[in-house]
């Protein structure tokens, strides 16, 4: 089975490996993440980094078992430099991974071992997918909804592709009450350069990273007490994420940092909304995640739920 089969219309343009549907790039809102992505593509790639991080990740936040997967036809819904879909794959899972940003191309280089009939990498909006309804098994998107325009359509723009009885798993940014990012440094930092340039914004997460660097790195051998008193700090500290080695660890906060103030969107959501939007897109079984941070999933209706699809 050919992936690119089952696409509705024909892209714009093919370029190294990626079906590029956007072309345009006044229509990428997600610039600062194809810089991202393009400069740090390996930090979170588990096979490179020698750990498991994006493996844990993965499994909590979707609710799917390895033996679940193998297979099954997944979308990577803002695939990023591919994490997820290194991991959906090394399970045998065949992945179509979208993105609307050039980390497209990131992605590609990092499924590039993969043989090329299981995965397909596209560069396409969220909002308007080249894809037939009820083609997908499964469909993960982890970290990435809140970046868009509107975050509770785009659940149910992904819920459509589902076939009956699969899974949509998210994982958004929370909102919380009360809201402590008023009393973050981020946040007032992010609204003072919201109109900088995507380098500008870089320069700054490489500036406090080193700046903070020292006291960041001291706070996180306080565990869970000091990594919450880490949040306050200007710089993303995340120094549990790279023990032992100090570049990996600078890296990562000024990817995490500049993750931050990077975005054009950053609208975290309540849990109650997004399950509300998933039941408005006819979804059942709906649920929170035991897993770190909000995950949602629901379930398209079919036999698997004893109702017809």
């Amino acid at each position: 089975m050919m992936l690119e089969e089952f696409l509705t219309r024909a892209p714009v343009a093919r370029r190294e490996g990626v079906l590029d549907f956007i072309g345009d790039t006044r229509a990428d809102y997600c610039r600062n993440f194809g810089d991202q992505w393009q400069r740090f593509r390996t930090v979170q790639i588990d096979s490179v980094s020698g750990l498991a991080e994006s493996h844990q990740r993965f499994f909590a936040e979707t609710g799917w078992r390895p033996e679940e997967i193998q297979g099954k036809v997944l979308l990577d819904a803002g695939c990023g430099a591919g994490r997820f879909s290194e991991v959906a794959m090394q399970y045998g899972a065949k992945v179509v991974a979208v993105d609307l940003s050039e980390a497209a191309w990131a992605c590609r280089r990092t499924l590039e071992r993969f043989p090329s009939d299981d995965c397909l990498v596209v560069r396409a909006d969220l909002f308007d997918l080249p894809f037939p309804d009820q083609m997908f098994d499964g469909i993960y998107s982890l970290g990435v909804l809140q970046h868009t325009p509107d975050p509770l359509k785009a659940v149910r723009c992904l819920a459509r592709l589902l076939k009956p009885g699969a899974r949509l798993a998210t994982w958004i940014y929370e909102r919380r009450s009360p809201d402590i990012r008023w009393f973050q440094p981020r946040t007032w930092i992010r609204a003072a350069i919201a109109h900088c340039s995507v380098e500008t914004k870089l320069a700054l997460a490489r500036f406090l990273t080193v700046a903070g660097f020292p006291l960041g790195w001291g706070l996180s051998w306080f565990g869970r007490m000091g990594e919450r008193a880490s949040h306050f700090l200007p710089y993303a500290a995340r120094h549990h994420l790279g023990r032992g080695d100090l570049r990996r660890q600078f890296d990562y906060c000024v990817m995490d940092t500049f993750d931050w103030y990077g975005p054009v969107y950053d609208q975290p959501q309540r849990a109650g909304d997004v399950m509300r939007a998933m039941e408005g897109a006819k979804l059942v079984n709906i649920r929170r995640l035991p897993a770190r941070g909000m995950a949602i999933v629901g379930e398209a209706p079919g036999l698997a739920h004893g109702r017809e699809s």
